[in-house]
């Protein structure tokens, strides 16, 4: 792995070099903004002892998105945000105090990402999104870089995608152990287009990493590789494939071994013992598109073993079918967006009961006028594993169901917007001692009234939100009105605003919870593209019956110093 990561690195720094000589006398301009923001937090209670802060007492951030353009190809983007508060978790060991420490810490997040035509590199946070059956959803610090001239297409990633955490059963902390990953893929086409590419990824937790295991966590190893297929049959008909395979040894510290000529031809790509497991799975889809019309279908099998082991979680040993569709009508004024999908589980009968889900969205989006326009959403998903015998029988049904109008009209003075929001939301569990399904609904009413003065700089908002859960053992009920004025002084240099809000919060029999919240806020353009903000926030909570006599307040101030450039 080392010899890997020092490749990458003399990788970037060649490729780095080789774009800045090549555009050394060129015009360089820099866009983009830099922020530094510092916050204050402190809060008081009575009769809580245990109320714990949500935020930190003092934290102070830098903040920085944005690109250097040199000449007409090289352009270099780069992301900053470091605080300096502590990190929440025991590290082995303390980190020394030198730059690389500084960039790994959890809390800053760097990246730099220089490309010039073809070719993209990347340093620092990243995550690499190469397929559906190998990697998508897990960052990792480290390097990287995309080349595309012409048909060609390489990527490779390397990094850390898991710091080592000592585990703490006193303060809750079970622990992680350092974890990298390798991504690497070769092929023909184009990286955001047609192609075909063949995908590998490993992953590996360092068992060396901490003093202590973690709890109710063992080290992994996986390795996942895939061809994917993507072309147009047609130019309006897209059509993608792919077939992967994936090893995953749940327990590198499983001492039992497996005698084959084959297992052992594969030590020198990863562990192999009696916690590993090989599977396959595979994914297909075809989708017609055009201006007014679209239809699509998906199938997807997930093998009981198999791990892509760039992604987080997946849900295994399971059959997808779905097909979805969009159409616009009346002069696309009026837009249908739809879903309905089969998933059954237990494939492989790797377990004792089958299951069975159905799954269905459909969204109505209608502009029936300049001023009106409303919005409807309805999604079902159920569940069951098609048993009879109360004990071990798996049912659920969800239903949920939302409505959104929205008016703007036009006075003399004054401009308003008037947005209402309707929403219930059903589900039915079974429940096996009651022998009867078990009800829980929730319904939300939200109403939005703006009104922006044409002759004055002046704004008015007015909110209200009425919610109500009913638990088959709790009922929580909540009402919130508010309510924010905003007005631009100094040739609208400056930009005060003052919110109120106050909430009043009921669970099943106790006495009502009642919450005030004010927002002070104030923002002064000191040039085009220097700004100052400025925000102060109280909240008071005073508790019920739940816990009584109790009081919390707290105070927040934010400081902001936003550059354009």
């Amino acid at each position: 792995m080392k010899s890997i990561n020092y490749f990458l690195c003399l990788t970037f720094i060649f490729t780095g070099s080789f774009m800045f000589a090549q555009q050394k006398e060129q015009k360089i301009t820099f866009s983009g903004n830099v922020g530094l923001f510092f916050d204050t937090y402190n809060y008081s209670e009575e009769n809580y002892p245990t109320f714990r802060p949500k935020y930190p007492e003092n934290e102070l951030r830098l903040n920085a998105n944005a690109t250097i353009q040199i000449g007409e190809y090289l352009s270099i983007p780069f992301g900053l945000s470091i605080s300096n508060q502590k990190t929440l978790y025991n590290l082995p060991s303390l980190p020394e105090e030198n730059l690389i420490d500084f960039i790994q810490n959890p809390k800053n997040d760097i990246s730099i990402n220089p490309e010039y035509k073809w070719l993209k590199g990347y340093l620092g946070s990243q995550t690499p999104n190469y397929s559906l059956l190998t990697t998508g959803d897990t960052p990792l610090f480290g390097i990287g870089i995309d080349i595309n001239p012409g048909k060609l297409i390489f990527s490779t990633s390397y990094g850390l995608s898991q710091r080592a955490i000592e585990s703490d059963a006193m303060f809750n902390i079970v622990g992680a152990y350092k974890q990298k990953i390798l991504a690497t893929r070769i092929g023909y086409g184009k990286i955001d287009g047609p192609k075909v590419t063949l995908n590998f990824v490993k992953v590996k937790d360092d068992i060396n990493s901490v003093t202590n295991a973690p709890l109710y966590d063992d080290p992994i190893e996986g390795i996942s590789i895939s061809p994917l297929i993507e072309f147009n049959i047609s130019e309006k008909l897209l059509f993608k494939t792919e077939t992967a395979a994936s090893i995953f040894t749940s327990n590198l510290n499983n001492t039992f071994t497996i005698n084959d000529a084959t297992i052992e031809s594969l030590s020198d790509f990863i562990t192999i013992n009696a916690s590993s497991k090989a599977d396959i799975s595979h994914v297909s889809s075809i989708d017609w598109t055009s201006k007014k019309f679209t239809i699509g279908g998906e199938v997807k099998y997930i093998g009981p073993g198999f791990v892509p082991v760039g992604y987080r979680n997946v849900e295994k040993d399971i059959l997808d079918y779905k097909l979805r569709s969009s159409f616009k009508l009346f002069k696309d004024k009026t837009s249908i967006n739809g879903m309905f999908g089969i998933r059954t589980n237990n494939v492989k009968n790797t377990n004792l009961q089958s299951t069975k889900r159905i799954i269905s969205n459909v969204n109505v989006f209608s502009q029936i006028s300049d001023a009106f326009a409303i919005n409807a959403n309805y999604s079902n998903f159920g569940f069951n594993n098609n048993e009879i015998n109360n004990l071990i029988r798996v049912e659920m049904i969800n239903n949920s169901f939302s409505l959104s109008p929205s008016y703007n009209f036009k006075t003399k003075t004054i401009n308003h917007q008037v947005n209402v929001n309707g929403s219930l939301n059903l589900f039915d569990q079974y429940d096996a001692v009651s022998s009867a399904f078990v009800a829980t609904k929730s319904k939300t009413v939200s109403l939005n009234y703006n009104l922006m003065f044409k002759e004055m700089p002046l704004n008015i908002n007015f909110i209200s939100l009425f919610f109500n859960n009913e638990m088959p053992s709790s009922t929580i009920k909540m009402s919130n009105y508010g309510t924010t004025f905003s007005y631009k002084f100094f040739d609208k240099k400056l930009s005060p605003s003052l919110g109120f809000n106050l909430a009043n919060i009921t669970r099943d029999n106790f006495t009502t919870d009642h919450r005030f919240s004010m927002r002070v806020k104030a923002k002064y353009k000191i040039t085009k593209k220097l700004l100052f903000n400025l925000s102060y926030n109280l909240n008071n909570y005073k508790y019920g019956s739940s816990k009584p006599n109790a009081i919390t307040n707290e105070h927040r101030m934010q400081f902001a110093l936003l550059q354009n450039f």
